[in-house]
């Protein structure tokens, strides 16, 4: 969690053991020579797992801690008015005069409160920025593969090639075209939700829609050696849905790839039943406890596994998956295996289920 831009008081950072200055008050002399020592560790050592409040360091100086998402943040080497020794403290300022000026609790809390805002816009910011640039990097690398294949074309023309060569090299391009409709569509719905149901429900085919997916995501499969193996009724019957529903596999066949290790296989099966259209992709993924279960369909939520397998990723797939679902009227379940298949670096692997369905 470093963000020196507004730093407005001085901050602990947990982990590399050191005090940076803030832009309203620096870091005394006295506490830089000893932020090292025992006494120092022990009380940031006990700080990072305190709750929120106010709280003095051993050499009379006043820690404030605050939480972000699950992590304590610690202002320190303060005086705040009312809530230390003078007699204790003014020896250990001596050569900052009245530089080292007192703050109130009031104005204490509201640097904190302001803190947290801006890490909150600054991880906004983030977010967005990665996933503008993951979708111009895919939109970037199939344009040129439309290009490639859009110059085939051309020269198949010029050798009077056979129409079977122009139907391949055609359902080549449409491919690739939908692909990157999908891909800018996924921006519109993660930031205007409003957009997915802007169109009147029409008739769509899921299995026709997974048959796409897999072939659009076959070569980010590749790059890890992971198989999509594909079982399903083609014969299943079309369904009234908000052009959305095109995203939907999309988003959860690529979370499957993000976090599944290499060589592995993801199975999707598809079923239609007298009354029921039934979709299940099973893959193996980083393990999920019961509490993380329930908050995966939660905007921005991404568990503690998945964070250790990639940082690429903004906890926004499986709640726009959610989205969809409920505007099309589809239910949707997540489940993950308690039986470990392996573990890799640490992260512990077993199977997740993600089932959605619709009733006919």
């Amino acid at each position: 969690m470093i963000m020196e831009e507004l730093n407005i008081l001085p901050i602990y950072r947990n982990g590399i053991g050191e005090i940076t200055n803030g832009i309203d008050i620096t870091v005394p002399q006295f506490c830089r020579k000893n932020c090292e020592s025992d006494k120092c560790r022990m009380h940031y050592n006990k700080m990072c797992k305190a709750d929120e409040g106010l709280y003095e360091c051993p050499f009379g100086f006043s820690s404030y801690v605050f939480e972000i998402e699950n992590e304590n943040c610690i202002f320190t080497c303060l005086r705040v008015e009312k809530s230390y020794k003078r007699e204790k403290l003014l020896p250990k300022l001596k050569d900052m005069g009245k530089q080292y000026k007192e703050i109130t609790y009031s104005n204490l809390e509201n640097y904190a409160k302001a803190y947290k805002e801006y890490w909150y816009n600054q991880r906004k910011y983030e977010q967005h920025r990665d996933l503008i640039n993951d979708i111009l990097h895919d939109v970037r690398k199939y344009n040129q593969q439309l290009k490639i294949k859009n110059e085939k074309i051309f020269r198949a023309s010029q050798e009077k090639k056979s129409l079977a060569k122009f139907n391949d090299l055609s359902k080549g391009i449409s491919v690739l075209s939908w692909y990157l409709t999908l891909r800018l569509n996924n921006y519109d719905f993660v930031y205007n939700e409003e957009l997915m149901k802007a169109d009147v429900p029409s008739s769509y085919n899921l299995y026709g829609i997974i048959y796409k997916v897999k072939h659009c995501i076959k070569e980010k499969a590749d790059e890890k050696s992971i198989d999509i193996i594909m079982e399903a009724n083609r014969q299943c019957r079309d369904i009234e849905a908000y052009d959305c529903i095109e995203l939907l596999p999309f988003l959860l066949v690529d979370n499957a790839i993000k976090y599944s290790p290499n060589n592995e296989i993801i199975n999707i099966n598809i079923e239609e039943k007298a009354k029921q259209q039934y979709v299940q992709i099973k893959s193996l993924g980083p393990a999920v406890s019961d509490n993380e279960l329930l908050q995966l369909f939660n905007q921005g939520y991404r568990g503690e596994g998945a964070k250790q397998v990639t940082t690429d990723g903004m906890g926004i797939g499986l709640y726009t998956a959610k989205c969809i679902c409920d505007l099309n009227g589809i239910q949707i379940s997540i489940n993950s295996s308690k039986n470990v298949k392996k573990t890799i670096n640490k992260v512990r692997y077993s199977e997740f289920c993600v089932d959605f369905w619709k009733e006919l």
